[in-house]
């Protein structure tokens, strides 16, 4: 057996530890077009802040391929993927077999077509290479352009950094896919007293400067500036996977099934590029996290290497807090209107409670939990996702939910009415036990 692996992150490191913990013997041949694999992706901005060194950023010590007695070939650039002869082709003509084949070529970042985008000084930060140079860059003053999770985080490193920060939006608000307008008014507030200024509601139309960016113009203002960061989003990089045969999705992911095997046997995708099945939306989506990531990474390996296990799908979660300095939560839905897995009599629902400095809401579809924001007040985040992941009625459980003195014990009614759907040891005991 002969084991191809195309990308070098999350759910291809968890794919191969996955494949080793039942094949150890078996080829596996790892390609990656960055040269530098093994780091997080998530703590890009702490190196940017200069608060994390360059090896404090591996999740993997640097023997992992050795250890696991994997080929490396980084810095590689697959270009094609052959699904009838198993073969694959790098950039430079060379041909590599397979017997399965995992794409985990992630996301790549959007490039908006904005006249003067190739100017030095932009750059998006999503590798180590665009991190190296934002790192490198100097200059008083930066524009951020795009203001989800990505740009708010390299709006405060560069802040950090001591460099004047303008963080721009076209939408109403900050983090408009993964909070709601409500939690993103608190988390903006915090955002400013760091120090960065925050603008919602405006484009950027043009970059000025000869070779290299001295400003963005808006709809209504310059911002003279030395750097600038593109954070408006990422689309799945498919293109390889279409061109072997996979099917595409409605948002742009490669189609797998529970096994993340896509159309195309001996043929998997995970992570990033993959849609699966959500649970919150009861369909299938892509969530773009590094947790799901890895998860569907491990999924992966095992079915690639014989055991065949399925994937029992993911609902985003997104956690902003530990970089911003307040907690801030979201899961699932966030905007009941963004559901797009409606049918005629489905009822929607959304309860919010919030005071000065937090924030809480949770959506539900037919009494059921799809979705919630915790801002400020996070502890209770945990209980509300097993009734999510469980697909729980709590129609009439909605007053308790929303008390700040919820525990366990509370919602072991509804854990005991749903009982035959838990058979993690911990809950039985403890249900069992009555607490």
């Amino acid at each position: 057996m002969r084991y191809l692996i195309v990308g070098g992150s999350a759910a291809a490191i968890s794919a191969v530890e996955a494949i080793r913990s039942v094949d150890q013997k078996s080829q596996i041949d790892l390609f990656s077009d960055e040269a530098t694999p093994l780091f997080s992706r998530v703590l890009l901005p702490y190196y940017v802040a200069e608060e994390l060194s360059k090896a404090l950023l591996n999740f993997r010590s640097a023997d992992f391929f050795e250890v696991n007695n994997v080929t490396s070939h980084l810095g590689v650039r697959v270009q094609e993927v052959a699904a009838a002869s198993k073969t694959i082709q790098t950039e430079d003509g060379k041909e590599y077999p397979f017997d399965k084949i995992l794409i985990a070529t992630g996301g790549k970042p959007i490039i908006p077509p904005i006249p003067g985008i190739e100017k030095q000084g932009i750059s998006t930060l999503k590798t180590m290479e665009d991190a190296d140079r934002i790192y490198h860059l100097s200059g008083k003053s930066a524009v951020v352009i795009g203001a989800g999770s990505i740009g708010v985080e390299a709006s405060i490193s560069l802040t950090r950094r001591g460099m004047k920060v303008s963080l721009l939006e076209q939408l109403g608000h900050v983090l408009p896919t993964v909070f709601d307008e409500e939690a993103a008014l608190i988390i903006q507030k915090r955002v400013e007293d760091l120090g960065v200024e925050v603008i919602t509601g405006e484009k950027a139309l043009r970059f000025t400067g000869e070779d290299r960016v001295t400003g963005v113009i808006t709809d209504t203002r310059q911002l003279n500036c030395d750097l600038v960061v593109v954070a408006v989003g990422l689309r799945p990089n498919a293109e390889l996977a279409q061109k072997a045969g996979a099917e595409i999705g409605p948002w742009g992911g490669v189609k797998v099934d529970s096994q993340m095997m896509t159309r195309v046997p001996d043929v998997y995708a995970a992570g990033d590029v993959a849609e699966t099945y959500d649970i919150a939306r009861d369909t299938s989506f892509i969530n773009a996290i590094w947790p799901c990531a890895f998860e569907q990474g491990h999924i992966a390996g095992l079915n690639m290497a014989g055991k065949k296990t399925d994937y029992a799908g993911s609902y985003r979660k997104n956690s902003i807090g530990n970089f911003i300095g307040i907690p801030a939560i979201s899961m699932g839905v966030t905007h009941a209107e963004s559901c797009t897995s409606r049918g005629p009599a489905d009822e929607f629902r959304e309860v919010q409670k919030k005071t000065k400095e937090s924030y809480r809401k949770l959506v539900l579809k037919n009494g059921r939990i799809i979705g919630a924001i915790f801002v400020g007040q996070t502890q209770k985040a945990g209980l509300i996702s097993i009734l999510l992941e469980k697909k729980i009625d709590v129609a009439d459980f909605i007053p308790l939910l929303m008390s700040s003195r919820l525990n366990f014990v509370d919602i072991l009614p509804l854990l005991r009415r749903n009982a035959d759907q838990f058979v993690e040891p911990e809950y039985k005991e403890l249900m069992d036990t009555g607490l």
